[in-house]
């Protein structure tokens, strides 16, 4: 029968002669037509043009090309094989070929070799060559015929150079272990074509591949066939030539569009220049509607998220009108959480396993239902305080050479929580492993969960070692699912949609004896469980986000460009990697996106451009993108490009063309209206937190207390003032170290000096430690002990002695007169020897401040003694011991100070005291040489020269990156009255200027 090719200018006249040709077909009630379109979505709109001129458009199908080829398939019986061929059974297949093939081919053994040691290259490799067998089977299926007959040339009998050379025989050792011929199942699809009588109409279907055309052409060789297309479109000239008939659709008058070009910024920017240019047009014209507008957007993922953010309908006020142009969501589907649980438990015998990692995989939903791990806070803390750090246990640790370190596994952790539950603290079990200090009876079942879902791992972990079959993974996920997985009944699908993954795979990879490893497998899995681009809702009435090349030569009353960019359109990527040369045959990707973008345009009565004409960061001009300019030239025209403010709070956006964002436009008058110089955030929370109301004075104070407070006054008022403790959370830790660092060296050196306070020995510190696995591993963990042991020992020669000297214990009661009243110091302080003794592990200045007011408040009390401090100073990495020493202070001196110190205390309650305690003592100190020079009080925090290198938390709310900001404050009412320019100074000086003198 006679194949007719209809052409037409208009969309119109295409959708007038396919109503025509249906209705000309005079379908009885059980009778059945195909309409053959580009896209799922044109077919959609294409059915709504045909119910429209015809009233019904019952029992007439809408497929795209690669349906149609399913169909076909499933009516010749081979649509197993097609799927085969099409799926994951050819990549594996080519996996399995490749190193047989490597060995006749030099240049591919090398190329294999040069990864092997990278996980997932084998597969990664494998999956892009079949696709380039693919792509050879759908468009240059004669070249594929001449190298299964065992043909080793090009097309046309041209010799292929040394780097494809390997090409013809792969192909061969890939059918041969898949058991099928591709091109067997090409012709029986063909065959299946010529003998299938349904009416088929090809509309606008602009792209087919060889094998896509010639099922196309056999449908018209025993049935009705009419194609129409486009005029000058690439599917117009392939009709043409395959047409015994071709004929024109009357004349419409041709689409014209109207260009406006829109200069804007980065991605961000662009969305917000969009929405407020479409936002435009709707109330410039109340006859358009969101179904006549579509955004054409060739980098959707990119754009997605963007979109969505814009144009989600928020509940009403303020907001932005382009929030309610009911724009369809665009953004990709999520993927299935509980299958990338199991490509996660699956690659976890390959992984370290370590704390944190394996912590999150049990905090995931399909895991944390089913053993109950509602508190994320409690199981990190549970995980921390039991040591753990990497590795499940000796054998998985073997993998990375390590398996004679059993320390820090999560094998020995869980045993030092199960320790710590069945023994009392500070006693030894007998088990040669401390009990972990983190657990209580509370933490009974989050433990025993614990223990069992980490056996279960341990389990699935030696399962999956060796190399499998795909079925035999399929069995190993599904008992993974079934021991570790429950999910609520609102999730229950995921194992729905999970089963049919698996299921899908074993069907396919039935018989398959190709062997995967556990991380090939898993990449396989997660192939399978990506998301999928939502299609646009085409026909409900939705403003359309397309991606390029959908919905072609629908026309539109508006189209927007978005993100056009060099790099998309035409994009790098031509022939794919390796590809032969196909002459005429070759897929040309570049060609294909630059006539779709015309297509596009050419079906739009008004063209909207907007693209980034300047640097998001700087403001300056950037290189504009070619494809646009190609378009308008294409086009015909040369419009002004308007240029639109960086952002959306610009002036510029509320002038001449003002916009409809008044979020924005309060912003923009915000800008205006504000002071140019104004202080930072962190300036602003410190000058309000300095003058709070000051309330009463405390009526009892201890020692203890003044001295915490000195230390860190920003803490001290955040607790009182403000309710506010700053905690550090625990934090899992990865990594063993190969030596003590921070804290846990001081930990060491601390449990030391303690021991020997008490008058015991080290031996039993370092057996402490050895137990709560706290030091490094073997050889290295004891020279690290012996290393802190020698530092420790050398502070404790020169302490021993004032520690061990007479001891005297003396009660404080001391009345300290202050603003608003009288404070009681009470307390009771030691003396050795006739001193107050502090001997410490810890290094900073912070540590000179108790034994000093130890000497003050003896002093005050009538009860003068010096005092003496040992601690260890930092000396370039090296520990060195010092003494402080700090003499007798007059009573008068003594109260003088006392007042301040409490004074302040006082005052600390309801104020912020800028008055850091390391550099606050530095400055004292400075000022009493006569060393102090401004220059030197500036430069970033985190800088070990800085005088203030490293500030607490507390601290860091109220001042944001440099020391100089200390000296920003002027001095209040209630702050000293000393020659200080600033609040810090005036502290200082009151505070630690009788530190200093005294010696300290």
């Amino acid at each position: 029968m006679a194949v007719r090719a209809v052409r037409a200018g208009r969309w119109g006249a295409l959708m007038d002669r396919l109503a025509e040709t249906l209705e000309a077909l005079d379908l009885g009630p059980f009778d059945a037509a195909r309409v053959l379109v580009a896209t799922h979505e044109t077919g959609r709109v294409v059915g709504q043009e045909v119910a429209a001129r015809m009233g019904v458009s019952a029992g007439i199908a809408y497929v795209t090309p690669r349906d149609l080829l399913r169909h076909l398939a499933e009516a010749a019986g081979v649509a197993r094989d097609r799927a085969r061929w099409l799926g994951t059974p050819l990549d594996l297949a080519v996996q399995s070929a490749l190193e047989e093939v490597a060995a006749g081919h030099p240049l591919l053994h090398a190329a294999l070799g040069a990864g092997a040691g990278r996980p997932g290259r084998r597969r990664a490799t494998a999956v892009r060559l079949a696709r380039l067998l693919r792509t050879y089977a759908d468009h240059a299926p004669d070249l594929v015929e001449a190298w299964l007959g065992g043909s080793d040339a090009g097309l046309g009998g041209e010799a292929l150079p040394e780097t494809a050379a390997w090409q013809p025989a792969l192909l061969r050792a890939a059918v041969e272990r898949l058991e099928l011929d591709p091109l067997d199942v090409q012709a029986a699809v063909a065959d299946a074509a010529r003998s299938d009588t349904t009416p088929t109409v090809l509309v606008g279907v602009d792209w087919l591949t060889t094998q896509e055309a010639r099922v196309v052409s056999a449908l018209g060789e025993d049935g009705t066939l009419v194609l129409l297309h486009h005029s000058g479109s690439p599917g117009a000239a392939w009709a043409e030539g395959i047409a015994s008939e071709v004929e024109d659709a009357p004349a419409m008058e041709p689409l014209v569009p109207a260009v406006d070009v829109h200069d804007s910024h980065g991605e961000a920017r662009q969305v917000e220049v969009l929405r407020d240019e479409l936002t435009r047009l709707f109330a410039e014209d109340p006859t358009l509607e969101p179904r006549e507008v579509a955004v054409v957007c060739p980098q959707m993922e990119r754009y997605a998220p963007l979109l969505d953010a814009a144009f989600a309908p928020v509940p009403a006020g303020e907001a932005h009108p382009g929030r309610g142009l009911r724009v369809q969501p665009v953004g990709a589907t999520p993927p299935n959480p509980l299958v990338l649980v199991l490509v996660d438990l699956l690659r976890l015998g390959s992984t370290r396993a370590t704390a944190s990692s394996l912590v999150e995989l049990l905090l995931r939903p399909a895991i944390a239902h089913r053993w109950r791990f509602t508190d994320r806070a409690a199981l990190v803390e549970l995980v921390d305080g039991s040591g753990v750090r990497w590795g499940m246990d000796a054998a998985h640790r073997a993998q990375f050479g390590l398996g004679d370190v059993v320390q820090n596994t999560w094998l020995r952790g869980l045993d030092r929580l199960l320790i710590g539950l069945a023994v009392a603290p500070d006693e030894s079990a007998g088990l040669g492993l401390s009990g972990a200090d983190v657990v209580s009876t509370t933490d009974m079942d989050t433990v025993g969960s614990l223990c069992e879902v980490v056996s279960r791992l341990r389990r699935l972990i030696a399962d999956s070692a060796d190399p499998a079959t795909v079925p035999r993974w399929v069995a190993t996920c599904r008992a993974a699912i079934d021991s570790l997985v429950a999910l609520p009944r609102a999730d229950e699908w995921q194992l729905t949609a999970a089963a049919r993954v698996l299921t899908r795979l074993e069907h396919d990879h039935a018989g398959d004896e190709t062997t995967l490893t556990r991380h090939e497998f898993s990449l396989l899995l997660a192939d399978l469980a990506s998301g999928y681009r939502r299609r646009p809702a085409a026909g409900n009435g939705s403003l359309l986000v397309l991606p390029l090349g959908e919905l072609p030569h629908v026309e539109f009353r508006v189209v927007a460009l978005l993100g056009v960019t060099d790099d998309v359109v035409p994009g790098r990527m031509g022939a794919p990697a390796d590809c032969v040369d196909l002459g005429a045959a070759t897929p040309d990707p570049r060609e294909r996106r630059r006539r779709q973008l015309l297509d596009h345009a050419r079906a739009a009565e008004r063209l909207v451009i907007v693209r980034q004409a300047r640097s998001e960061r700087t403001n300056d001009r950037a290189a504009l993108p070619v494809a646009v300019s190609w378009l308008l030239e294409e086009l015909g025209v040369d419009p002004a490009p308007v240029a639109h403010p960086p952002t959306a709070t610009s002036e510029g956006n509320f002038l001449e063309r003002p916009g409809f964002d008044a979020a924005a436009r309060a912003g923009a008058l915000a800008r205006r209206s504000r002071p140019q110089q104004q202080p930072s955030r962190h300036a602003r929370r410190r000058q309000q937190a300095r003058t709070r109301p000051v309330g009463p004075p405390p009526a009892q104070v201890t020692i203890a207390q003044l001295s915490r407070f000195l230390a860190d006054p920003a803490r001290g008022f955040l607790q009182t003032a403000a309710g506010v403790t700053l905690r550090e959370a625990p934090e899992l830790t990865d990594d063993i170290p190969l030596e003590p660092r921070g804290l846990e060296r001081w930990s060491i050196l601390n449990d030391l000096l303690e021991a020997w306070k008490s008058g015991e020995s080290g031996s039993r510190v370092a057996e402490a430690l050895r137990q709560r696995e706290v030091h490094p591993p073997l050889e290295i963990g004891r020279l690290a002990f012996e290393r802190a042991h020698e530092e420790a020992e050398a502070l404790w020669s020169r302490a021993e002695a004032d520690w061990h000297a007479e001891l005297a214990e003396h009660r404080l009661d001391v009345q300290v007169p202050v603003s608003g009243g009288v404070v009681r110091v009470t307390d009771q302080v030691r003396t050795r020897g006739g001193a107050a003794v502090t001997v410490t592990a810890s290094s900073g200045d912070e540590q000179v401040i108790r034994p000093w007011l130890e000497a003050v408040a003896l002093a005050a009390a009538g009860m003068p003694a010096p005092a003496r401090l040992h601690r260890l100073l930092n000396d370039f990495g090296r520990l060195v011991p010092r003494v402080h020493q700090i003499r007798d202070i007059p009573p008068e001196e003594a109260m003088t100070s006392l007042t301040s110190v409490v004074s302040a205390f006082s005052l600390g309650q309801h104020r912020l005291l800028p008055v850091p305690a390391a550099p606050a003592i530095q400055y004292a100190r400075e000022m009493h040489r006569g060393g102090f020079e401004q220059a030197h009080w500036s430069g970033p925090f985190q800088d070990y020269r800085s005088k203030w290198p490293w500030p607490a938390r507390s601290w860091r709310l109220f001042y944001e990156a440099d020391v100089s900001e200390l000296f920003a404050d002027p001095p209040l009412p209630e702050d000293p009255q000393t020659a200080g320019s600033s609040a810090f100074t005036a502290w200082a000086l009151a505070l630690y200027a009788p530190l200093v003198r005294s010696g300290a």
